[in-house]
């Protein structure tokens, strides 16, 4: 059980960490229709599909000039080239680099709304290759012989230190990459971007790393952070490795925690200063307004003032994406409508239909943006556009007309749509590295209102006039105004404006040609809209986003005529100076694309690519005849066509019948996945009557794991999967298990078998899912197969339907159901039984690409303790669930941590068909069992698993002197 219990964890973790480095660990789906090419240059390989040849130009450019300063500043070269993969497969504003022996980036390009995301005047492949090459420079100046059994013992990449100095290296200080989120934290004091409560969590990790990366090298210079990076313990005198603490130990009189305090005291200063001459929310004069929700994406106001459209994450605790309905008036009445992937650009265009746009599977099932309507009378949700790319979606300039941005191979162009006559008509003829954000029709100018995101870097609002073309901007400077909203007569919009490093409200008048500042506030504020009339007062407000802490937003309606005060802000530079430190070797914001670098160009070869991603190996000792080495390997490729796992043991007494091992390949270069297996391992453990059987397999499979975007949605994923098997078993032990009265002894036998399974569930998120989900629903349909063909000893065909629902009641309590049919026919082995166990079998969620079957399948009726086989069986379960404790708060050695408790009243009822018990009961046998339970959450290697120990009896002698069934087991919170 002990080299068992290795194996099974050993498969775990590395397959987590290999399936989760494509492209496809984003979007679930494989892309075979895209044909891969290399550009070679000085230092880097890039991979690129053929369909968007040209990009490899201006990448090239990029990776070389950066590669130029990053060498300089980290003192760091390469004595291979590294590679960089550039896919327009998805809409997805993100790009990784591994830290593998062989390191790379996968970066997604062709993207329009990514700066919606950032500010600066860098584009976005300028901004994003060299911010993941940094990271990959950063990777090779900490790398240890030991690879990534580093990490095991050390921590050479902190996520805050690694992201601040990708951002030092590579960007300039601004708003959205820190400023906005590290003054709140600082004037909300609270620094922790790991605790879980905020939002913001992921933005403060960047600025604050940003913030010490830059403190550290004005104090320090960039001599030092070098040396730091060089820096190098032994480990038992033999392998050199690096750790962040002992470096800084090493490098700064009084290691990190001294210069955290200096960072912090130093940041304090300048931002609470500048937080001494401008405002605080309560200068906005009104009260707060609780719409649904912790935290607010976006809000939009219906054109008669009456509704205002939120869209809100729930909590940290559950984050679901939901779209709510609410009134304006002193009700706030509120309903829910939709929830998911919806993205912050709501927008209504009558009083009776919002639009919004959504993250979608389009061609190929590539995750797009298209654009929704929701028809608030019907409570009907429609599609509006299919695999268009687009976004940002208005009311256009006349009835039941839209217009939207359509992102065209990475340039955005704003195009309208009649959603009658389903005409679209083009307005935008951009072409090249430009991108257009929030349109806006201003009927009082005849224009639209765009912000544009130019070639050369500047961002502008920009007036555009549909019938000649004509262009006119609006501001000037880098002041980058954004997302504006019309003012009920149309003559002004209020817009945001990221000028003072925080968002905040600005107005602009179209007649006078005057903007004029709203808002003034030390942590920022957003314009959701603008309303003519509000609680009756007779005087317009604006919908201001606004907070002063990082775990909750608010919602405030603010008098238009407000006054705002802003003095001439007096900064303290020598507390502020940080902010403008730079490295040695600076990489240009532009820079031109350049055909000369690229040396040489081929097709891409997968397997040539393939990666080592880590091995090691330790002794083992089970008994003084069987003792050895465990080992384990792992590979894969960039793209995840191709990852090979392996592992086992080697029994130095006894090879030849004490070792075992297994592989598995996994090839994602087809629409589905398909993994190869073989193996010689103790493959199956299941309870036997009284006894624990093991089995060893040996043998190999074939599956086939097939994502159907026809039943995903929010928060729900389907799929089809096959698995072809031929493996032989010989029960290890079977002598124990001969007297068992209802079931002969387990057999040896060969077996050629075929499964295939459809299976649907729907999961929203919830942080005590793993044994509390407060909902959820599944249904699970499996054929199994086998003939006497290949040398298989049986013929056999089972067949089994299980389904499951979770239903709220009070609080978060929940009713959970569960129900299953299984039939069998044939001649299947006695250890291939189905019925009810005696024990319970372990019940773990394993990821899709675990090889190996582990535990046994069967239900156990809680209440008896009685082994009953047969042909057919039902089962049922209805379990009240109720949470009573949050977290146990202990955690032992970093590996084991104990969560939250809940409580569960249960009862289970079954029936078994031409059954057979080990009492001598045949026939139909029923059982039927009440009790309760104690579930718990355990945290193993990072792995959440539900175990629990219950009381149980036979339903029919509950709450008498009946001798009761005390049991404990590990079994997940859902069935699959």
């Amino acid at each position: 059980m002990f080299k068992k219990s290795i194996l099974f964890i050993t498969f775990v973790l590395s397959t987590q960490l290999l399936v989760g480095q494509g492209f496809n660990s984003t979007s679930g789906r494989n892309h075979p229709e895209l044909d891969w090419q290399v550009a070679e240059t000085a230092h880097f390989l890039i991979m690129y599909p053929d369909r968007i040849k040209g990009i490899e130009v201006e990448a090239a450019a990029i990776a070389e000039k950066t590669y130029d300063a990053l060498s300089k500043n980290l003192e760091v070269e390469f004595d291979q080239k590294i590679r960089i993969y550039l896919s327009d497969e998805d809409e997805v504003n993100n790009g990784f680099a591994v830290p593998f022996t062989r390191p790379y980036t996968n970066i997604w390009v062709n993207l329009n709304d990514y700066s919606e995301i950032w500010t600066g005047r860098e584009k976005w492949l300028r901004k994003v290759i060299a911010h993941e090459l940094a990271h990959i420079f950063h990777f090779e100046a900490v790398k240890s012989p030991l690879g990534l059994l580093q990490y095991t013992f050390a921590n050479p990449l902190p996520s805050f230190w690694t992201e601040g100095l990708a951002q030092y290296e590579t960007e300039k200080w601004d708003s959205q990459r820190g400023d906005r989120w590290l003054r709140k934290a600082i004037f909300d004091d609270d620094l922790d971007f790991s605790g879980g409560q905020s939002l913001e969590n992921g933005r403060l990790l960047y600025a604050l790393g940003n913030s010490q990366l830059r403190y550290f090298a004005e104090q320090y210079g960039d001599t030092t952070l070098a040396s730091l990076l060089k820096f190098r313990k032994k480990l038992f005198g033999l392998f050199s490795y690096h750790d962040f603490e002992k470096a800084f130990e090493e490098t700064i009189d009084g290691g990190y925690s001294t210069f955290y305090d200096e960072w912090r005291k130093h940041v304090n200063v300048y931002y609470n200063t500048v937080a001494s001459q401008m405002e605080r929310t309560d200068s906005l004069y009104s009260n707060k307004f609780s719409f649904p929700g912790q935290f607010y994406f976006d809000a939009a106001v219906s054109p008669d003032d009456s509704l205002l459209a939120v869209l809100s994450l729930t909590s940290m605790s559950r984050p679901v994406r939901r779209l709510y309905v609410a009134n304006t008036d002193s009700s706030r009445e509120s309903t829910l409508i939709s929830e998911g992937g919806i993205n912050s650009d709501l927008n209504w265009l009558n009083k009776n239909t919002l639009i919004y746009s959504r993250i979608v599977r389009g061609r190929n099932s590539s995750l797009v943006n298209d654009i929704f309507k929701y028809d608030y009378k019907k409570r009907k949700e429609t599609q509006v556009t299919y695999n268009r790319k687009a976004k940002f979606p208005v009311s256009g300039p006349s009835e039941n007309e839209i217009g939207y941005i359509a992102n065209e191979e990475g340039t955005g162009n704003l195009f309208t749509l009649n959603l009658e006559t389903k005409e679209e008509k083009r307005i935008t003829r951009f072409s090249g590295d430009v991108q257009l954000l929030w349109p806006l029709w201003v009927e009082s100018e005849n224009s639209w209102l765009i912000h544009r995101f130019g070639k050369g870097g500047d961002r502008n609002l920009i007036l555009i006039n549909p019938d000649t073309g004509s262009e006119r901007i609006l501001d000037s400077g880098n002041i980058d105004n954004r997302k504006a909203t019309l003012s009920p007569d149309g003559s002004k919009i209020a817009y945001v404006s990221l000028r003072d490093e925080v968002p905040n409200v600005f107005i602009y008048d179209f007649r006078s040609g005057v903007e004029s500042r709203f808002t003034n506030l030390f942590t920022g504020s957003e314009v959701f809209g603008w309303i003519s009339d509000f609680d009756s007062t007779g005087e317009e407000h604006l919908i201001i986003g606004a907070s002063e802490t990082r775990i909750e937003d608010h919602i405030y309606f603010v008098s238009a005529s407000r006054k705002v005060y802003q003095p001439e802000l007096t900064i303290p530079e020598e507390y502020g100076s940080w902010r403008y430190s730079t490295p040695p070797a600076q990489i240009p914001s532009k820079i031109e694309p350049d055909p000369e670098l690229i040396s040489n160009r081929y097709s891409y070869h997968s397997l040539k690519n393939l990666t080592h991603v880590a091995s090691f190996g330790f002794p083992y000792y089970s008994d003084s005849e069987d003792w050895g080495l465990f080992a384990t390997t792992n590979w894969t490729e960039p793209l995840a066509k191709h990852t090979i796992s392996g592992g086992g043991w080697f029994s130095i007494p006894d090879p030849f019948i004490k070792s075992f091992g297994a592989v598995s390949y996994i090839n994602n270069q087809l629409y589905p996945t398909l993994t190869f297996s073989v193996y010689n391992i103790p493959g199956n453990g299941q309870f036997y009557g009284d006894e624990f059987l093991v089995e060893e397999y040996s043998g190999g499979d074939i599956s086939i794991y097939w994502p159907l975007d026809m039943f995903s949605g929010s928060y729900q994923t389907s799929s089809w999967s096959a698995r072809l098997r031929r493996y032989s078993t010989d029960p290890m032990g079977e002598n124990r298990l001969a007297s068992i009265p209802n079931l002969s002894a387990p057999q040896n036998a060969t077996i050629a078998d075929l499964q295939l399974s459809w299976q649907i569930t729907k999961q929203r998120p919830w942080k005590d899912n793993s044994f509390h989900p407060l909902d959820g629903s599944g249904l699970k349909l499996s054929l199994t197969g086998s003939e006497k063909i290949l040398g298989s000893d049986t013929r056999t065909l089972t067949s089994d339907i299980h389904g499951y629902t979770i239903q709220p009641f009070f609080g978060l309590n929940r009713f959970f159901l569960q129900g299953r049919l299984q039939s069998q026919w044939g001649n299947n082995l006695p250890q291939n039984y189905i019925g009810f166990s005696k024990y319970d079998n372990i019940s773990i969620h394993l990821p899709d690409n675990i090889p190996l079957q582990f535990f046994g399948d069967n239900e156990r009726v809680r209440g008896y303790r009685e082994f009953v086989t047969g042909k057919h069986v039902a089962f049922g379960s209805l379990e009240y669930r109720i949470p009573l404790i949050q977290s146990l708060q202990t955690q032992i050695l970093g590996l084991l941590r104990f969560g939250g408790v809940s409580l569960n009243i249960f009862t289970d009822a079954g029936m078994v068909w031409n059954a057979k018990s080990t009492s001598g009961e045949t026939g139909t046998i029923y059982r039927w069992g009440a009790g309760t339970e104690l579930k718990n959450e355990v945290s193993i290697f990072g792995i959440n698993i539900s175990h629990s120990v219950g009381l149980a009896q036979p339903a029919q002698k509950a709450f008498t002197n009946a001798q009761s069934d005390l049991y404990y087991r590990v079994q997940a919170a859902i069935p699959f």
